[in-house]
């Protein structure tokens, strides 16, 4: 636990940080998206402000060697804590740029490196923030943007494919550091015993056209009961959930359409539309010809060329009929049907998502669905969670494709359902049991009888 806080002295001016990385914007990018989680962190850690403000310093910093003009040893631990040093930053701050990411455990590729670290001895009291500023630096990616740990490792495993001693290297480290994050979280679990659970519905919760499963429901209630939070998180229209939520018998709120809106007691609350994007984009998939819905607040409005016969399929999916008459309310998401084997049609609708500004990502194999950028299920999770003062990283997802990895990126740890497709695999820190087999009500009977985090660690056969 950290010790006694002291005031930093002013240290290095943040504002020099744009300078410094003129032209070297990702790297930038990383480490202020290190330093937002580190800002999650701090109920993890149960720091007081003074060191939350060291903590998050320290993520933001801990790149800092890699600016050009810092190099001296040409290793970005030792050269970032130098420059730090020199400019009378607080030690621990240093410690945390110098260490980070075992930092001092790799010197040996690098000359008078090695002799370097030997002269400073490690400060026992900043063990923490070392520690911390690690899992951010994992969860954060290298060009920016937030990831689940298992994201993290993939990407540099792409990065890497002629270096497999490199790639290894980082499948160690990753299992490490998940699991000193899963130790700190079993005690942020004292106060508040079980994580919230977001789960995806279909192909996850229930195969679509079964029934939910008397051991599903049985989970869910008695993970509830025990005092677990559990909120549906699909991109199903909010309409289209509210018998499921009564069966299951929830009271949190809801994330649906994708993240664009949520359901709670008081009805539906959009977070985010596709505002003026919506008629450009709709009027640009029907002239590819192809058969879209459009989600509204009101109900779903079918496309010009909708065939009836896709009515049973909205059926068999447990999602409401879209309807023949014209909808008012704004566009939460535009689904077009069209197979993911088509890879030149998929990447030629992903280049005009990009070029509309919407963000675009498939639920289903025969489902590509358009977004308003600004909403996905990691940002709604997070807005269901701070509403209720609830740590955001006091979490778990369960989801089984693309449209599950925003939310596996925001949440503490995530879980894929066996069968899902292999992006969400890779992207979750565990495969759990099949969506027929009731794989998400084992996973939640687990966390229930193991005390939450307790129960988890890395490299575990779930």
């Amino acid at each position: 636990m950290p010790q006694t806080f002291t005031r930093p002295t002013p240290g290095f001016d943040i504002c020099a940080l744009d300078s410094l990385f003129e032209g070297h914007e990702p790297r930038l990018a990383h480490m202020r998206d290190a330093a937002a989680f580190a800002r999650d962190l701090r109920p993890v850690f149960d720091l007081e402000a003074g060191h939350g403000t060291l903590l998050e310093r320290s993520a933001l910093l801990h790149d800092i060697g890699y600016a050009p003009a810092l190099r001296r040893f040409g290793y970005h631990p030792l050269d970032g804590a130098l420059f730090l040093d020199g400019q009378g930053e607080h030690p621990w701050v240093v410690e945390g740029v110098l260490r980070h990411s075992q930092a001092d455990r790799k010197t040996e590729r690098f000359p008078g490196v090695t002799e370097e670290y030997a002269l400073r001895q490690p400060l026992s009291e900043a063990d923490w923030l070392v520690r911390a500023v690690t899992v951010a630096d994992w969860r954060a990616a290298g060009v920016g943007g937030r990831v689940s740990f298992a994201r993290r490792f993939q990407d540099i495993a792409v990065r890497n494919p002629h270096n497999p001693d490199k790639v290894r290297r980082a499948g160690v480290m990753v299992g490490e550091v998940r699991d000193w994050f899963l130790e700190q979280a079993g005690e942020m679990g004292l106060k508040r015993p079980l994580p919230w659970v977001f789960c995806d519905v279909d192909n996850t919760l229930i195969r679509p056209g079964d029934r939910l499963s008397d051991a599903t429901r049985a989970a869910v209630g008695a993970y509830r009961q025990a005092g677990g939070e559990f909120s549906l998180a699909t991109g199903k229209h909010p309409l289209s959930i509210r018998p499921l939520v009564r069966e299951l018998g929830l009271s949190s709120v809801q994330v649906a359409a994708n993240g664009a809106c949520l359901l709670g007691a008081d009805g539906v609350t959009v977070l985010a539309h596709l505002g003026e994007a919506a008629e450009g984009l709709r009027a640009a998939l029907e002239g590819l010809g192809l058969i879209i819905a459009v989600y509204r607040e009101d109900g779903i409005e079918p496309g010009r060329m909708w065939d009836s016969g896709l009515d049973e399929v909205f059926d068999r999916y447990a999602e409401i009929r879209p309807v023949r008459t014209p909808l008012s309310g704004r566009v939460l998401k535009i689904l077009c049907i069209t197979d993911g084997d088509d890879l030149r049609r998929e990447e030629e609708l992903r280049r005009l998502a990009a070029e509309l500004g919407v963000d675009c990502c498939r639920s289903d194999r025969h489902f590509l669905e358009f977004l308003p950028a600004s909403g996905n299920k990691g940002l709604a999770a997070r807005t269901v969670m701070e509403g209720r003062g609830w740590p955001v990283l006091h979490s778990i997802a369960i989801g089984d494709t693309e449209n599950d990895e925003p939310m596996f990126a925001m949440c503490g740890a995530c879980a894929a359902v066996g069968g899902a497709t292999e992006g969400a695999r890779f992207g979750a820190d565990w495969t759990i049991g099949r969506c027929e087999a009731d794989g998400v009500a084992d996973f939640l009977d687990r966390l229930r009888a193991g005390g939450g985090w307790r129960a988890l660690r890395s490299g575990m056969t779930i």
